[in-house]
């Protein structure tokens, strides 16, 4: 999976290309529900819908260089939310970390709000 991860202003060294590793994936799908026991002993649920704000996004791919690594660090230090582009659509995410490694990196990204329909 390819995901593209850019400045959400002008930036000429804000753009970052990632090849994710094969397991990867856009992270898990969730409704805002709630369950609640009720005294008749059944129960009550809440079902708030469903947010693209909810998703976080793991990304891990094999380290390609320390170039790479450096462009990716760059921007997670300067700018607090990144614009990222994957199969599913493009979405607004806050960086929350990101480990560089001699063979693998990861970078966990908070989804914040779809970008496409």
């Amino acid at each position: 999976m390819i995901i593209s991860i850019s400045t959400p202003t002008f930036d000429l060294s804000g753009h970052v290309i990632i090849q994710a590793k094969p397991d990867s994936t856009t992270g898990e799908l969730r409704r805002r529900v709630s369950r609640v026991a009720t005294l008749d002993g059944g129960v009550a649920v809440n079902d708030r819908g469903f947010s693209d704000g909810d998703r976080d996004l793991p990304i891990t791919w094999y380290t390609v260089s320390q170039e790479h690594s450096d462009l990716v660090a760059r921007l997670i230090r300067l700018y607090p939310l990144l614009t990222v582009a994957m199969r599913d659509g493009v979405y607004l995410a806050a960086p929350e970390s990101f480990t560089p490694g001699v063979k693998e990196s990861t970078l966990n990204m908070l989804i914040t709000r779809k970008l496409t329909p």
